[in-house]
């Protein structure tokens, strides 16, 4: 069964002119992941934050054990993630847009690079999947499908990150379904849309979340749990109490399902589309707690955990809808580490020529625009550490001119020059 869930040195200081401003972390919530069990430990898996952080069940406590920072300066930020063990170990796919990566985490406390891949085709990838024993991605360049060597070996374009937000490649391989406004299912082997279902939402162009089996789809939307045929024909509802709906997962029993509104979790029998548990966890966790995104596995005992990502916190419950351990989100800090430089490979050129620029002592992971004689030029993204390094082009001014490069971050308001002649 396959889940839709709607569900990123010091260099020479050639001369400077500083406008500097004291800025703070902003606390980013929880609201997807995925969940594994691992040799007995219950991990939770996120990109929320931009990095991967790899969280493990212990004594009912749920710990951070892992934070893995996309340091490619074209894509910072990881979007998604995909646990697969095979051969004994734990890996982890990871994508960041431009770069997708394969990580063995077999030992959480120092994971190793095994593959980083780039599309020769442009494609910007922001999901990945698995679907019988394939590795799935969805990007702007559409759904494709990869063998064990990397190679791909089927692509639908029907289906990208850009016209269909974060659908994905579900089902048993010969469907693929898309949401925006709509969940549609087509032929992979045809590339046909064989039939339509309209969700209920009060944002016409919104993404909500499905699981699927052999026979049916379950679909959350603003009013109701819908178990709808591949015709696009409802089957069965449920109305639920909130004001939408959030993600839809199987449990690992497969007689189950457990769906969010917001509000809270309610776990539901499949067969007679009736809940049989909840938990109103609006009431119970810290102010600002939304539940939304929803992962689950079995921890070593063989029982089952669900993990509920929750605005402020993640939240882990059993299978009775008990509260069994948390994380709560902690403010991210992007203050620089490092004092604030901007350098250039040359102190004048001509216009219509590059020079290169490298900076430090902005925010981690912000992009920095690049203005020379008072027109920007460019932009950059800095890394983790908040460095830049960028090609940029002279613009054409009546010269000569005595000017300056000027640097300023968009998150940050940080700002950095140094003196340029235009030849």
């Amino acid at each position: 069964m396959k889940k839709v869930l709607i569900i990123s040195v010091l260099f020479a200081v050639l001369g400077a002119a500083l406008i500097m401003q004291p800025i703070h972390g902003k606390t980013l919530p929880y609201y997807s992941g995925k969940a594994v069990n691992y040799n007995g430990v219950y991990y939770v898996g996120t990109t929320n934050t931009g990095d991967f952080e790899l969280f493990a069940l212990n004594n009912g406590s749920l710990d951070k054990v892992t934070d893995i920072q996309s340091n490619d300066t074209e894509s910072h930020t990881f979007s998604d993630l995909l646990f697969q063990q095979a051969d004994g170990n734990l890996y982890v796919y990871l994508v960041n847009g431009r770069y997708l990566y394969k990580y063995d985490i077999t030992n959480p406390l120092a994971p190793e690079v095994l593959m980083k891949v780039k599309d020769n085709s442009w494609d910007w990838f922001s999901r990945v999947e698995m679907v019988n024993g394939n590795l799935v991605t969805i990007g702007s360049k559409g759904t494709k499908v990869w063998n064990k060597d990397m190679q791909v070996i089927n692509s639908y374009n029907m289906v990208t990150s850009v016209n269909a937000a974060d659908a994905q490649f579900v089902s048993n391989g010969t469907m693929i379904a898309s949401l925006k406004g709509n969940l549609n299912v087509y032929s992979t082997a045809t590339n046909q849309k064989l039939s339509q279902y309209t969700i209920a939402s009060a944002e016409p162009a919104a993404t909500k979340s499905f699981v699927s089996d052999e026979n049916l789809m379950y679909v959350v939307d603003d009013q109701n749990l819908s178990a709808v045929n591949f015709d696009g024909q409802v089957v069965a509802q449920y109305q639920h109490a909130g004001n939408s709906g959030y993600d839809v997962i199987t449990s690992t029993d497969p007689n189950y399902l457990y769906f969010s509104d917001g509000v809270g979790v309610v776990k539901m029998d499949k067969e007679s589309f009736k809940s049989v548990k909840w938990n109103w966890t609006i009431n119970t966790s810290p102010a600002g707690s939304w539940a939304t995104g929803l992962a689950s596995a079995n921890d070593v005992n063989g029982n089952e955990k669900v993990a509920v990502f929750n605005g402020n916190e993640i939240l882990v419950l059993d299978s009775n809808m008990n509260r069994v351990a948390e994380y709560t989100a902690v403010e991210k800090d992007t203050r620089p580490i490092e004092a604030m430089t901007l350098s250039v490979d040359k102190n004048f050129a001509a216009t219509g020529s590059q020079i290169e620029l490298r900076g430090t002592g902005f925010s981690a992971n912000e992009t920095v625009d690049i203005t020379i004689a008072k027109i920007k030029v460019d932009e950059a993204q800095t890394d983790s550490a908040g460095r830049f390094d960028v090609i940029v082009s002279v613009p054409s001014v009546v010269a000569p001119l005595n000017t300056d490069i000027k640097v300023t971050g968009e998150a940050s308001n940080l700002s950095y020059s140094t003196s340029f002649r235009i030849e």
